[in-house]
């Protein structure tokens, strides 16, 4: 089977891969496979490898029903009992399942373990054919569930209510929050629940626990536990209301947009710090309300929109004539001749020659890949695309429309952009 991975832009492109099996019940091997990012998700690609492995092992369960067992006289459930050689390129992986649980080559994992593992092989052949790197990549994945490697990056997601608000609609509202984790142990993470207090959780209730809080998944011991019953879980103890009094103070001053937020403006005043000879901002009661940037090509002014869009928080112009150049030359041609028709109406008072100004051509479509990004976030991924212009008009097509001039030849001067 081929696998055609596509690139998260607009150029079509793609990634190729190969798997095969050795199995006669599984999927067929002569298909050849589209798989497009997830654009619900932080990581697109890489969701779309895992629902796309999903897909095959639950197809493949479904012709997989009943086998009669001929040396003990039985019907075995296939679903239940079944093992796999699969092939990612040239790299082995013996995949097999027992009851409920799964293994890879002897290791026993989840399901979703199992997904996310094979989809990181799965991408890494695309650039890498030999198997003892794919086989590294594969062990290095299972090292740590996926859940654990995005808290690692990112914080520990976490919500609760606040049931003492003033207003019932807050109280209703859930609090969300990003705690610090560190792992201190080969099977043990410590999590920043207060100022300066960690409580310690095994690397299974961590991933459990994301499960609920990053994935909303409502199963398990974690669903819903109030901050006084997480800090006894973590910490072993139960606390005294004055530890708790501590630890919503802390956990509210740990907002996740608020964090968020921060980061990233934090980000667009470093942008502008390095680029500060291609880069100007503009700000309105200490709100970033413009930014306008110097490409190698073009120039080009993004401006909050006052949207709450997720993908579309910022619009994008670019500065260029108002007609192209046989535009332009047919509006001269009925200038022409509407003034040659008042000229002969013996009126004196003649329209002026139009011409062929710049302006702001835009809003230019650009979408952001993933959801809910911060606005700061959305100012600074398209500042930095668009500081290297000349790459990123060959892969968002939306661009190309309104590029009237040529490159460079329609500039302005930075302290002149407004």
């Amino acid at each position: 089977m081929e696998l055609r991975i596509f690139k998260p832009d607009d150029s079509r492109e793609h990634y190729t891969t190969k798997l095969s099996h050795n199995r006669d019940d599984w999927f067929a091997l002569d298909a050849t496979i589209d798989i497009f990012g997830d654009r619900q998700s932080a990581d697109p690609i890489h969701t779309g490898i895992v629902k796309r492995v999903r897909k095959l092992f639950k197809s493949s369960n479904r012709r997989r029903r009943y086998r009669f067992d001929a040396e003990h006289y039985y019907f075995t459930n296939q679903q239940q009992v079944w093992e796999v050689t699969l092939k990612i390129k040239d790299c082995p992986i013996i995949i097999s399942k027992k009851k409920t649980r799964y293994y890879i080559n002897g290791q026993t994992c989840s399901f979703e373990t199992l997904c996310h593992a094979l989809a990181r092989v799965i991408y890494k052949s695309c650039f890498e054919s030999d198997p003892a790197t794919l086989m590294k990549t594969l062990f290095s994945t299972l090292s740590l569930p996926e859940n654990v490697k995005n808290v690692l990056e990112n914080r520990v997601p976490y919500h609760f209510y606040d049931i003492l608000s003033d207003s019932l609609e807050d109280a209703l509202k859930p609090i969300k929050v990003r705690l610090n984790v560190q792992q201190i142990e080969n099977n043990l993470f410590a999590i920043e629940i207060a100022d300066g207090v960690w409580g310690t959780i095994s690397t299974s209730d961590l991933d459990k626990f994301c499960n609920y809080y990053l994935n909303g998944k409502r199963r398990g011991k974690w669903v819903d536990v109030p901050p006084a019953i997480l800090y006894e879980k973590l910490l072993g103890k139960k606390p005294r209301p004055s530890d708790i009094d501590v630890m919503l103070a802390f956990l509210k001053q740990n907002r996740t947009r608020d964090l968020v937020e921060k980061r990233a403006m934090q980000l667009i005043d470093d942008l502008l710090h390095q680029y500060s000879d291609r880069l100007k901002g503009s700000w309105h009661e200490n709100k970033l309300q413009t930014l306008f940037v110097k490409g190698k090509h073009y120039d080009w002014k993004l401006t909050n929109n006052g949207y709450k869009t997720n993908i579309q928080m910022v619009s994008t112009y670019v500065w260029q004539p108002r007609y192209s150049k046989a535009e332009f030359a047919r509006q001269l041609e009925k200038w022409g001749l509407a003034i040659a028709e008042l000229e002969k109406e013996g009126i004196t008072s003649l329209p002026p020659m139009p011409e062929n100004s710049c302006v702001w051509q835009g809003p230019i479509c650009i979408d952001n890949m993933a959801p809910d990004s911060p606005l700061g976030d959305q100012f600074a991924a398209r500042a930095l695309a668009l500081l290297n212009d000349s790459f990123t008009i060959t892969i968002v097509s939306t661009i190309r429309r309104y590029l009237i001039g040529n490159p460079n030849e329609n500039r302005v001067d930075l302290d002149e952009m407004h």
